[in-house]
């Protein structure tokens, strides 16, 4: 049985080719012992990696895949209110005071955003804070990924509004109790960035690296060490690779109503 779909890694076109045979090598991984296999058979327009699968086992392999990495719906009318999806910041709308997220292919006809006053009633405690100033915050920042929900779909306008995913929300709260500053690094892979960490010798401030997407990850601070001054040694040696500082401070600021 032969099957094609989308999944959420969203690639950019740069590095697209370069990460094509990192990601057969993890669908490989992915099948080993099954009588299955998948691979990489293109890219879509917006980014997203289209995998084809086929053996006697594509099936357990297909669900393996999904709940692995995700599926990234193709058309809008996969879509339904309160779906939860892994969706990924393209840019900050100033004149509507949105968040616009991409959720697939399927964002190629439909415009997907977060509203300012769902992000504060999750994440500001409903304080009005300016919709820069939450996405610096909490680095929605393009590339980005983000957990997310859907609330509200009009088919004929090609709009979708989404809430954060009550996981997301739970995930930027351990992250802000732990109190370790962190790195959310787009655009690269895992190994790129251990890389650079070894190569400037702060294998002893960055205690760990998790994985958020395939071309986006999480670099944790050891206690008491500042992002900002990670970024600027380890930004030379990772090219085009965007670098942003989440610091546990900026968002008790924002609860509190400060700055």
């Amino acid at each position: 049985m032969n099957r094609v779909f989308f999944v959420a890694e969203r690639i950019p076109s740069s590095n697209q080719e370069s990460n094509k045979p990192l990601l057969n090598e993890r669908l490989r991984k992915l099948a080993s012992g099954l009588e299955a296999s998948a691979r990489v058979e293109g890219f879509t327009k917006n980014g997203f990696v289209k995998v084809g699968i086929e053996g006697a086992d594509s099936e357990i392999l297909g669900e393996l895949i999904k709940r692995r990495l995700g599926i990234a719906p193709e058309n809008a009318s996969e879509l339904e209110v309160d779906d939860n999806l892994k969706a990924y910041v393209i840019g900050i709308d100033q004149r509507d005071q949105s968040v616009e997220v991409e959720i697939g292919p399927a964002s190629l006809n439909l415009r997907s955003e977060i509203i300012r006053q769902a992000l504060a009633a999750q994440l500001c405690d409903g304080r009005t804070v300016p919709i820069d100033r939450i996405a610096q915050a909490y680095c929605l920042q393009e590339g980005v990924p983000v957990l997310v929900r859907i609330t509200h779909i009009d088919r004929d306008r090609r709009h979708l509004e989404a809430w954060i995913s009550d996981d997301q929300v739970a995930r930027f709260e351990n992250w802000r109790r732990q109190r370790f500053h962190r790195i959310i690094a787009v655009g690269t892979v895992q190994e790129r960035l251990r890389e650079a960490i070894r190569t400037c010798r702060v294998e002893r401030d960055v205690i760990d690296v998790e994985e958020l997407a395939f071309t986006a990850n999480s670099l944790v601070c050891k206690l008491g060490t500042e992002a900002p001054g990670i970024i600027a040694k380890i930004g030379r040696h990772i090219g085009d690779t965007r670098l942003h500082a989440f610091l546990p401070e900026r968002l008790d600021e924002l609860r509190a109503g400060l700055g």
